[in-house]
C-alpha cells in the first residue's frame, strides 16, 4: 500500500486484509539494532499531558508489554504531573520529563510513542515520529482535517511504521454488533444513525495572561496566532479547545470517532467516505442533522436529537445499540477484524502488533476515514448547501469555498512535512 493508488474498489480488499498482512520485518524486532525484543519491554514516551493522559498513563502502566520512561508537555506544570503519575504507579522516580517531543523523537531509546495532544497536533506528531523511526498510537480524532488523513496514513506506510489510532470504543463498546450486523441478521443494511454533539465553532475569548512555564506559540502549533485564553488550551471533555475548529472538530468529531467508528467497523464499512452530503430539514433530508451517503448507497445520519445512540437500520429490521443486544443474534459464525491474538483491549492489540510488525486493528487507515466522515460533515455544516465529495481528487465538485477547507493554511514553523 505504500506506492499504489487505491481506487473504490480496491478499499473493500485493502479493508479485508489490513488486519491480517504482515509488514516488512525489520531486525529490530528480533532485538537488533537497538530493537524491541520478544522478552523486552517496549520503551514508550507519551506526548500531551492533559485529561486524556491520565487514561494512557494507566494503560500503559497497567499493561507489561509496555515500559513508560518519559512524558512531554509544552507546559511545565502538566509535564511535572505527568511525571508524578507516572512514579506514582511505577514506586519510583525515573519518568522524564521534556518540553519538545522532538528531543524523544531524536532519542533511540525510546521504541514508540503515545499522542494524546489536542487534535491539531496529532498528525504532524506522529509523521514525524514515523520518520524517527518510532511506532505511534494516537488519540482520536485522529486528523484535523482530510489533507492531514493523506499524509498521516502516506507516513505511516512510507516508513513502515505500527500506528495505531486510539478510538478503544470502536471494538469494545460496539465490537459485540459486528458479527450479528455482517450475518446478514437485519437483512441489507441500508441506514446508520449516530447520536452526536455539536460541529466545531470558531474560537472567540478575550486575552489573559499566559500562565508561567507555557510555551504559548507551541501550544498553538500550526492553529492560526491567537492571544492566550484558559479555555482553548482547557481540555475539559465538556468545552474547551474540543469546541473550536481552530484546534478541533467539535464534540461532532470527538465522540465521531467512537460512534462513526464503530457503526461503519460493525457494517464493515469503516474503509468508506461519504460521496454526497445533504443538509437537514430538506425534502432529500428531513432530519435535524446531516445525511451523508457513502459510495454504496448507505446513508448515514449524524443525530442531534438524542433519539439514536448508535442504531443499524436494514430491510429486516433495526438493530440498536446495547437495547437489541440478546435480542437478535448472529445467523451464522462471520470472520470479523478483530483485536489481534485475542487482544482484551486496544493496548493489548499495540502491543502485540509492535512486536509482530502487523497494522493494527484500528490501524490509521481506518482512524483517517472516520475522521474524514466527521471532516465531511463539519464542512457541510459550514457551507450550508448539498455537496459532492471526490475522495480520489479530494476535492467538492463544483464547490471551491468547501474544497479551500480541504486543508488550511498553516503557522510556520509548525507545518507538516513528509
Amino acid at each position: 500500500m505504500t506506492n499504489r493508488k487505491l481506487n473504490r474498489r480496491g478499499f473493500l480488499a485493502v479493508a479485508a486484509t489490513a488486519a491480517v498482512a504482515p509488514m516488512v520485518v525489520p531486525g529490530s524486532v528480533l532485538g537488533k539494532d537497538g530493537g524491541v525484543a520478544p522478552n523486552e519491554q517496549i520503551n514508550l514516551a507519551l506526548i500531551g499531558i492533559g485529561n486524556r493522559a491520565n487514561d494512557h498513563i494507566g494503560s500503559f502502566c497497567g499493561n507489561n508489554n509496555f515500559r513508560l520512561t518519559a512524558v512531554c508537555d509544552c507546559y511545565d506544570a502538566h509535564a511535572e504531573s505527568g511525571k508524578v503519575r507516572v512514579d506514582n504507579r511505577y514506586h519510583n522516580s525515573d519518568c522524564k520529563t521534556y518540553k519538545m517531543y522532538e528531543d524523544i523523537l531524536a532519542d533511540p531509546v525510546y521504541d514508540a510513542i503515545s499522542i494524546a495532544t489536542p487534535d491539531h497536533w496529532h498528525t504532524k506528531i506522529a509523521v514525524e515520529a514515523c520518520k524517527a523511526g518510532k511506532d505511534v498510537f494516537s488519540e482520536k480524532p485522529l486528523t484535523l482535517t482530510l489533507a492531514e488523513g493523506r499524509q498521516i496514513v502516506k507516513a505511516a506506510r512510507m516508513y513502515n511504521r505500527v500506528c495505531s489510532s486510539g478510538s478503544q470504543r470502536v471494538m469494545e463498546d460496539y465490537g459485540y454488533m459486528a458479527p450479528v450486523i455482517l450475518s446478514g441478521a437485519i437483512g441489507e443494511v441500508k441506514e446508520i444513525h449516530c447520536g452526536l454533539g455539536n460541529p466545531g465553532r470558531e474560537c472567540y475569548l478575550p486575552e489573559e495572561p499566559i500562565p508561567a512555564g507555557l510555551d504559548w506559540d507551541r501550544w498553538l502549533g500550526q492553529a492560526p496566532w491567537a492571544q492566550f485564553n484558559a479555555e482553548r488550551m482547557s481540555g475539559s471533555y465538556g468545552g474547551g479547545w474540543r469546541n473550536f475548529s481552530e484546534y478541533g472538530n467539535g464534540f461532532l468529531a470527538d465522540w465521531g470517532a467512537h460512534k462513526f467508528g464503530g457503526a461503519l467497523y460493525v457494517c464493515g464499512m469503516d474503509h468508506l467516505v461519504p460521496e454526497k452530503v445533504y443538509q437537514p430539514h430538506t425534502e432529500a433530508n428531513p432530519t435535524d442533522g446531516v445525511m451523508m451517503v457513502l459510495p454504496n448507497g448507505v446513508k448515514v445520519f449524524h443525530n442531534r436529537n438524542g433519539q439514536h445512540d448508535v442504531t443499524i437500520i436494514g430491510t429486516e429490521g433495526e438493530y440498536r445499540h446495547n437495547k437489541s443486544r440478546n435480542v437478535i443474534k448472529p445467523l451464522h459464525a462471520v470472520n470479523c477484524r478483530r483485536y489481534h491474538n485475542g487482544a482484551n483491549n486496544i493496548t493489548e492489540d499495540f502491543a502485540y502488533c509492535v512486536r509482530n510488525r502487523l497494522r493494527p486493528f484500528q490501524d490509521f487507515f481506518y482512524g483517517a476515514q472516520t475522521a474524514a466522515l466527521c471532516q465531511i460533515a463539519n464542512i457541510a455544516y459550514k457551507v450550508g448547501r448539498d455537496l459532492t465529495y471526490d475522495a480520489e481528487k479530494m476535492v467538492f465538485v463544483g464547490d471551491e469555498m468547501a474544497t479551500k477547507m480541504v486543508s488550511r493554511v498553516q503557522r510556520a514553523p509548525y507545518t507538516i512535512e513528509i
